[in-house]
């Protein structure tokens, strides 16, 4: 009597245990994951409310958490996603259609910087021409930079050795400085003050 012995089809084999354990640790990271993104912003609301180390680990509880489940349903995480959007280029950018148009905005640009340096530009021409300049400055420029033109550290150098010159120290321009921009530029009401001030 001969015994035969049949292997089961392949669809039949049962998981192995690091098949089910990677499997578990999956669910388990996509149930901690809704947890936090559920829990984390109520635990930061409850009372006491205050800025804390817990405070900074439930957020970035949260944060991990959307991302994880941002990867998960998506495909992308949120980084990906920002790093995605801002490595286009901006919709005015695109708006240009080809490298031709490029051209010829750097050509009008060199021209118009141009009329400006060498004075052949008077009156409301140059004003019109250092509108256009100034509307051409990107927003993180602008934010950066306000209303500064070209040559402002030169400028700035000059204004700073003529006041050490007149006695002042650092400390007086950082005041003088810190009183503009609380006034928003206005600094003849500091003066009124501080000759009022003397005259009593």
């Amino acid at each position: 009597m001969s015994t035969t012995t049949t292997t089961p089809p392949a669809g039949d084999n049962p998981p192995s245990t690091n098949a089910i354990r990677e499997a578990d640790y999956i669910r388990f990271k996509k149930y901690a994951a809704w947890t936090f993104v559920v829990a984390a912003p109520i635990l930061t609301a409850l009372p006491p409310r205050k800025l804390d180390h817990y405070t900074v680990l439930l957020t970035s509880a949260w944060l991990v958490s959307a991302n994880h489940l941002s990867r998960e349903y998506t495909g992308q995480s949120i980084m990906e996603r920002l790093e995605g959007r801002l490595s286009k280029p901006s919709s005015i950018m695109q708006d240009l259609p080809t490298e031709r148009a490029h051209q010829i905005q750097a050509k009008l640009r060199a021209a118009r910087d141009a009329q400006i340096r060498d004075g052949s530009a008077v009156g409301e021409e140059l004003e019109r021409l250092k509108r256009q300049q100034q509307q051409e400055r990107s927003l993180a420029e602008k934010i950066w930079m306000g209303s500064e033109t070209e040559g402002w550290k030169e400028r700035r150098l000059r204004e700073e050795q003529k006041a050490l010159e007149e006695g002042k120290s650092y400390g007086d321009l950082i005041l003088e400085h810190i009183w503009d921009v609380w006034n928003w530029g206005k600094t003849g009401e500091k003066k009124e003050e501080g000759g009022s001030k003397d005259e009593k």
